[in-house]
């Protein structure tokens, strides 16, 4: 079992805090040290004045603890520095603390040798687990960001500081019980055979393993256990233990730390987390352009000196994203960037489309209509303008508001402030754009096709409820509108239907819609004339 000893400076701390509470070297004047220090070794227990006290807590290890000639028990230890209200990493001795191996289950980690960037990230990271001895992290971010490669660097350049280090991802949703059973045996040293009988006696057992000994757990996928198709952070049915679990490593005292890896924040890390508490979140953002170019280079790309900028910025810094559509230009344009960007629009191949879909499945159906109106506007949108645009809906300030939330949670969410006019206003990040505008587009064609099939409006949603093209914006706007939905809605019309026939269809789904009332049409009308002008417009050309 690792052991522990305080430094020369420790040692002067000790005495120092030692004296302020008045206690003394031997078990005969007071002992309320050792009854206190056993509440903190093994709280589940009731400890009382005169004895027994918990294992590792005695006069003896007391006096070498206060001598510091000889090092005692690392749980012992670590409890005489909290009832002392000293931070035990400020006074060890780490030539002990190291003199250690940390015993590591890298369950099924991928390999990270070919790891760029991230250095602020990681120096912050590690001065939440190290220095601030943070309980719970969170690291959240959109689907290819680097969250996993990242967290599992933070576990290499950690691990000296703890006893244990297990990596697990939750890619296949495994039960709480059976997660913690997992844990339990691991950290037990394969002595706890006897599985908890409930998941909160196993989450009760798995805290006592982290008072006891300094464990660091890392939980990749957390997302998996969460809910789609209802706002961030909701828990699947049979696994809001897996929130009981990450509030009680938040809120209750041990030495050890989670991290999490997640899309989507939990609500309990919304909850406890703060700048200065023990639970602490970092939203991953892109790669920095010096990172970003490195990943370029991996992929063969020596001359950067044309478009790489432009790319790197298009794509966000997403490492995925930039490693797929670098193979994409060299595949197609020869390496050549520049003529890559020259082509006036976004690549998104399978890869990409399957990392958004995810997330995108996962949406709550507020949270769609929010970003189907984001992809039309195609610029930063304001609150009240958000609002206006979403007139027919039905949705409260109130609703709007925690939907806005629950898409800053996934990540999916780009919020900016407006200095010039005190506003913050919301957008998407490109790809983003552009993968939910082809999703609009899709479901847009298969509303009309619907209407035109069963004579019927009740397939009729999004045309209802949005505007394909914005009557109010300027003429710069509305054409750039046209060119992004509308002609590409009719583009994909014409798969299925010879104009003339779409004309006449179109002609009849208009005249559905006359004499309903405006709730009933809301943006319907206007979105069915635009797309009949412009189909007109076509056929009368030569």
């Amino acid at each position: 079992m690792p052991s522990l000893k305080a430094s020369r400076l420790g040692i002067v701390k000790i005495r120092q805090a030692r004296n302020e509470k008045g206690w003394g070297w031997s078990i005969d004047q007071d002992d309320t040290c050792f009854v206190e220090a056993s509440k903190v070794v093994e709280p589940e227990k009731n400890w009382q004045s005169g004895g027994p006290y918990a294992d590792g807590v005695s006069e003896g290890t007391w006096k070498r603890f206060l001598a510091g000639r000889q090092a005692i028990s690392a749980a012992a230890f670590k409890a005489y520095c909290q009832i002392l209200g000293l931070n035990w990493q400020e006074v060890v001795d780490r030539r002990t603390q190291l003199n250690h191996n940390t015993s590591t289950d890298w369950g099924d980690a991928i390999d990270i040798s070919a790891f760029y960037g991230r250095s602020a990230e990681l120096e912050q990271l590690e001065r939440w687990i190290t220095k601030d001895n943070c309980r719970l992290v969170a690291l959240f971010g959109m689907g290819g960001i680097g969250k996993t490669a990242l967290a599992l660097k933070l576990a290499e350049q950690v691990k000296e500081n703890f006893e244990y280090l297990i990596w697990r991802s939750l890619r296949n949703a495994p039960p709480l019980q059976e997660f913690i059973s997992d844990m339990i045996e691991f950290l037990s040293n394969g002595q706890g055979t006897d599985l908890p009988e409930s998941s909160d006696s196993g989450v009760s057992r798995l805290l006592g393993h982290l008072r006891e000994h300094r464990c660091l757990l890392l939980l990749d996928d957390f997302e998996t256990v969460l809910r789609g198709g209802e706002l961030a952070g909701q828990y699947r049915g049979g696994y809001q233990g897996y929130g009981k679990l990450i509030r009680r490593v938040g809120e209750e005292r041990h030495q050890s730390c989670l991290v999490l890896t997640t899309r989507e924040k939990p609500t309990e890390v919304s909850s406890l987390a703060g700048t200065t508490l023990p639970v602490r979140e970092l939203k991953l953002r892109g790669l920095g352009y010096e990172d970003a170019k490195r990943i370029l280079q991996t992929k063969g790309f020596s001359n950067l000196k044309r478009g790489s900028e432009e790319l790197i910025q298009l794509y966000r810094g997403n490492p995925s994203a930039l490693k797929i559509v670098a193979s994409t230009i060299k595949e197609v344009f020869n390496g050549d960037i520049y003529q890559f960007i020259d082509q006036s629009t976004l690549v998104i191949n399978d890869v990409i489309i399957n990392l958004l879909s995810e997330q995108f499945q996962r949406l709550s159906a507020l949270e769609i209509e929010i970003i189907y109106w984001l992809a039309i506007e195609n610029y930063p949108v304001p609150l009240p303008e958000l609002r206006a645009n979403m007139q027919f809906s039905g949705t409260s300030s109130s609703q709007l508001i925690v939907a806005l939330t629950s898409l800053q949670r996934r990540s999916l969410l780009d919020k900016e402030s407006m200095q010039e006019v005190e506003e913050v206003v919301f957008t998407l990040q490109p790809v983003v754009m552009k993968y939910i505008t082809n999703q609009f587009i899709e479901q847009v064609c298969k509303e009309i096709r619907a209407v035109i099939k069963t004579k019927s409006l009740i397939k009729l949603v999004l045309l209802r409820s949005h505007a394909l093209v914005k009557e109010q914006e300027d003429d710069e706007l509305k054409a750039i509108q046209i060119r992004r939905i509308l002609t590409p809605v009719i583009e994909k019309l014409y798969v299925k239907l010879k104009s003339a026939d779409l004309v006449e269809q179109l002609k009849e789904v208009l005249s559905m819609l006359k004499g309903k009332s405006p709730p009933t049409v809301g943006y319907a009308q206007i979105n069915i004339l635009n797309l009949l002008s412009m189909t007109e417009n076509q056929l009368q050309q030569p």
